[in-house]
């Protein structure tokens, strides 16, 4: 089964209006020094679970993301602009053969406090239909 979590990061991170607000996109966790004082953006996405159709060659993939800023008004901004990068986008086939054929901001959880940091974060749901097989580009 093929694995769309580092194609999502990748156009994340080649996304224009993303990258003119932080270069600091992850998957699974943060890096070490994302989450330092003074507090800086920083994007996660992690996977919630993975669910196949039982007659095509298709799964729908939902991803945890967590958007982090300065403040809450940063953090939201993050968010609207990560979301507007992925948001009923498709298809695409990435360089690895990887085939996504539509991806969507399916719910935004709001603004909290990180636990261990208190960083303001926004939290939401990504839901994207991809192939589970690699294809030929």
């Amino acid at each position: 089964m093929t694995d769309p979590l580092d194609q999502l990061l990748t156009e994340i991170r080649a996304d224009p209006a993303v990258a003119a607000l932080t270069s600091r996109v992850r998957g699974g966790e943060p890096a070490p020094g994302d989450a330092a004082v003074p507090f800086e953006r920083f994007v996660v996405l992690v996977r919630l679970g993975t669910q196949r159709d039982k007659r095509a060659p298709v799964q729908v993939v939902r991803l945890g993301l967590r958007c982090y800023g300065a403040t809450f008004v940063d953090a939201a901004a993050l968010y609207g602009t990560v979301s507007d990068a992925i948001h009923n986008v498709g298809p695409r086939i990435g360089a690895t053969g990887v085939l996504i054929y539509r991806s969507f901001d399916d719910i935004g959880n709001g603004a909290t406090k990180d636990p261990d940091t208190g960083q303001p974060v926004e939290s939401g749901v990504i839901s994207l239909f991809a192939a589970t097989q690699v294809v030929a580009a």
